[in-house]
């Protein structure tokens, strides 16, 4: 049994290899996207561009299945000290699937310390998380102190992002199909950022991605200086976008250090083909 143990749930778009360090043992638990009468499991191995594709040619909404308790319990297991990181439960299960299974542990065995963190956000925002859990631990920090660093730190970082597609919206019923019609006709893209609560919160809608993108960058560096931030750059089929975001922020701050990533299924499923997501 590891001493100390990362568990995230896939939604981080990580990958099982990303992070090996020796005494900790890391962890993602798969959530699952259900197209039609096939299911995805988001684990290493998903074709995304597959999943993207079904979604498209399927005429009803396709669906996310949480993981089980049982699936954080078997995570938690292989640790001592377990840190863990959901996406925001504003808009999944996730996050109560993982406090039932510490509830269930801490009652079988109250020597296992976990925690479970709502990140009130998903994707690189949870990068950022994990990194400054690695730190304290390398830190020699106690299991409390690093509690309270991690909660601290999770509300001083934020995510922003501009979806690729309302399809998948239009789809779960969270916008009307007129509505849907007129943005995607007029080419008008919403820049959102996450609440404290972890809901989206549309801050400006733009016409065309370019202006979405300088967008981002602004709300980005209205908020705090990017100087030697760490930012995520999680993109959805879209290489081109996430290189010229990068290109931006490095012009107003030319020592951050910008990461890019491809989405995985979850993010993917929300954000859709072409979507960018940013945790800063």
């Amino acid at each position: 049994m590891a001493k100390y143990g990362i568990v995230v749930d896939s939604s981080c778009d990580l990958l099982s290899s990303d992070i090996q360090i020796e005494g900790i043992d890391f962890t993602i638990v798969p959530l699952k996207i259900i197209v039609d009468k096939e299911e995805f499991v988001d684990d290493d191995s998903i074709d995304v561009n597959k999943m993207l594709k079904e979604m498209d040619a399927f005429k009803d909404a396709s669906k996310t299945a949480c993981p089980s308790p049982g699936d954080f319990m078997e995570a938690f297991k292989k640790s001592k000290e377990v840190f863990c990181f959901t996406l925001t439960s504003a808009l999944s299960g996730t996050n109560n699937s993982a406090n039932l299974a510490k509830a269930q542990l801490d009652e079988e065995d109250s020597s296992r310390q976990i925690h479970v963190c709502d990140t009130k956000s998903t994707a690189g925002h949870m990068i950022l998380c994990i990194n400054k859990t690695i730190e304290c631990i390398q830190a020699g920090k106690s299991f409390s102190e690093i509690v309270a660093e991690i909660e601290e730190y999770n509300k001083s970082i934020q995510l922003v992002f501009t979806l690729g597609s309302y399809d998948n919206l239009i789809k779960t019923g969270r916008m009307s199909n007129f509505v849907g019609a007129i943005a995607s006709t007029l080419n008008i893209r919403a820049v959102c950022r996450n609440t404290p609560e972890g809901e989206i919160q549309i801050v400006k809608k733009t016409r065309g991605q370019k202006a979405a993108y300088s967008a981002l960058v602004d709300l980005m560096t209205n908020k705090k200086s990017l100087e030697h931030c760490d930012i995520y750059i999680s993109h959805c089929d879209n290489i081109e976008a996430a290189e010229t975001i990068k290109e931006l922020i490095l012009n107003k701050a030319n020592t951050a250090n910008v990461h890019i990533r491809d989405c995985k299924g979850l993010t993917s499923f929300y954000a859709m083909r072409k979507g960018v997501l940013i945790g800063y």
